[in-house]
């Protein structure tokens, strides 16, 4: 009995160290994890939420000290009873988590090792006998040496493990077990490898069809049947698919998605702060010195956080800040790194570097060749993005790639559905001439607003809203000049040249621009045919003008340049 004993001691006592230190080394992923339990859509205890952070620290000392008196023998009844109580705890947890599946990783053992629900329960369904029998068994339970020995290893634990805690919550985690570790790269943590499964979902689709609301599926196509009004969709995953360790990271500005540019980026810089308002207001006093550094040093610095652009605002006034913001998933950037204010510095999409506000001191930047630090305009910012939102709007519907997504892109730009079958296309050509409006105002007062007024996210917005409402030929020696500045992407100062040559009737440069020609769409005719991929390289077109075609018009379509006289 005693050796049965000694033996659940050691086990249990083992797994509440092991299990308490590796949530103990990252303190506040427990608070994200309580708080997820404490939500509304599970235990539905929002009060707690504000208490997270202090309940998960009490817990996870609990936890690893009530392990080490365990080991030690110091007050073998209270230490067996509180694990009791902890272990029905637990119990419950993982049960509900199991269960509802509303939480799908408990968090046992922190970001050090992901399990799923019901395995998870079952750990602790084979553990909790053995508490029991601790239980039970308590008179078994003595110290190895004396009790005072116990005391004071017991003491001496308490107060390192303190120490541990007050340390990682002042900067960052001792061990970092997550996807976006130093020495990670994010692109490569995002690829679906071939074959992969993936989630299979099923629509239910409901239409109120003669008055009466029927449910349809997708072969149905509810929205071709006549005067059928839609009512809801409803999405069920049907079986579960490969996830990679990386899936829901974006940098976006306004529905606008970089990831791709920037992950290229050699020299970048993100401040990550989830929630503006939940950040340390005074960290930013120590961003703004190490991010003015990176700027003279040649990196992109960019602000990610779940906040708006508004509360943004606020803190760039106050703090001067001469960068950008991205918007990115509250929990992705929780997850990202544990500080708010953090600092994280990326090359070429492999994370390099990542430090707390309180360690800005310690940020490592390279030297090199900086760019002038300006400030940006955020209001004329904010009325761009306005105003390109509208010269996307109903573009994005029409372009949809489907039903569902047609839908949300109408509940995001508040499209009534009951608009659907109106002419989108004549709606749309209407704002563009009230954009261009807006537009030419702007640019009368400030010039071409590039990247130095609004940003390098939104330096090319203006161009597209010229290029949309037929202006080319009245802005094109502003768009060149302004790309001449690097106001603008070059590419895109390259199409409307194109453009507006073509509008002369005269050859293009870079061979952009195509025309219903012979009735069929074809590339209108170049220029110089045989140095045309030369000019589009110096351009910095990424493609060959064959390799356009083939995009544009499929991988069978054969390039045949066309002449002016085959035109007219």
């Amino acid at each position: 009995m005693k050796f049965i004993t000694h033996i659940f001691r050691f086990i249990i006592g083992a797994l509440f160290i092991f299990s308490g230190f590796v949530k103990l080394v990252d303190p506040l992923g427990s608070a994200y994890k309580f708080s997820e339990y404490f939500g509304a859509d599970v235990l539905n205890m929002e009060f707690l939420i504000p208490y997270a952070l202090p309940f998960s620290i009490f817990l996870i000392l609990a936890e690893v000290i009530l392990g080490v008196m365990l080991l030690v023998g110091y007050k073998p009844k209270l230490t067996v009873w509180s694990i009791l109580t902890l272990m029905i705890i637990f119990l419950f947890l993982t049960f509900y988590s199991a269960y509802t599946n509303k939480v799908t990783d408990c968090g046992c053992f922190g970001d050090f090792l992901k399990l799923e629900t019901w395995p998870t329960f079952y750990k602790n369904v084979i553990f909790t006998p053995m508490v029991l029998w601790l239980v039970f068994r308590v008179k078994d339970i003595r110290p190895f040496y004396s009790m005072k020995l116990s005391r004071f290893i017991t003491i001496i634990f308490l107060l390192i493990f303190g120490f541990i805690t007050y340390y990682v919550l002042t900067h960052l985690p001792l061990f970092d077990f997550r996807p976006y570790a130093v020495g990670k790269n994010i692109p490569s943590q995002m690829i679906y490898p071939e074959g992969a499964k993936q989630d299979v979902f099923e629509d239910t689709w409901i239409y109120k069809v003669d008055g009466v609301d029927k449910k349809f599926s997708n072969e149905e196509k509810p929205w071709e049947i006549k005067d059928a009004v839609f009512v809801d969709r409803k999405t069920v995953l049907i079986s579960k698919g490969y996830t990679p360790p990386i899936h829901d990271f974006t940098m976006e500005s306004n529905d606008v998605d970089l990831t791709e540019k920037l992950m290229k980026s050699e020299k970048l810089m993100l401040i990550i702060a989830y929630d503006l308002a939940k950040a340390n207001h005074d960290g930013f006093a120590n961003i703004k010195i190490v991010t003015d550094k990176a700027l003279e040093n040649g990196y992109d610095v960019y602000l990610m956080s779940a906040s708006s652009e508004e509360d943004f605002k606020e803190i760039k006034t106050e703090f001067d800040l001469d960068f950008d913001m991205l918007f990115c998933d509250e929990t992705t950037l929780k997850t990202i790194i544990r500080s708010s204010p953090g600092i994280v510095t990326i090359n070429n999409g492999t994370i390099e570097g990542k430090w707390s506000f309180n360690d800005y001191e310690d940020v490592k930047i390279k030297e090199g060749m900086g760019r002038k630090v300006t400030t940006i305009d955020f209001d004329l910012k904010t009325k761009i993005e306005s105003i390109f939102n509208n010269d996307q709007k109903y573009r994005l519907v029409m372009d949809a790639e489907s039903p569902s997504k047609r839908d949300s892109i109408m509940e995001v730009y508040n499209i009534p559905q009951d608009s659907l079958g109106t002419d989108f296309f004549a709606k749309q050509t209407e704002l563009d001439k009230e954009n261009m409006n807006l537009l030419a105002v702007i640019i009368s007062e400030n010039g071409y607003p590039g990247k130095s007024l609004v940003g390098e996210i939104n330096k090319d917005k203006a161009w597209s809203i010229i290029m949309h409402s037929n202006k080319a030929n009245d802005y094109i020696d502003i768009i060149k000049t302004a790309a001449d500045k690097n106001e603008l992407t070059y590419t895109k100062a390259a199409e409307m040249e194109d453009l507006y040559l073509m509008n002369k009737g005269e050859p293009q440069i870079y061979g952009t621009q195509t025309a219903y020609i012979n009735d069929k769409v074809s590339i209108w005719p170049i220029k110089d045919v045989e140095g045309i991929n030369y000019v589009r390289k110096d351009a910095g077109f990424t493609q060959t003008v064959q390799e356009y075609a083939k995009e544009l018009f499929g991988e069978d379509y054969i390039f045949a340049a066309l002449k002016m006289e085959d035109v007219k």
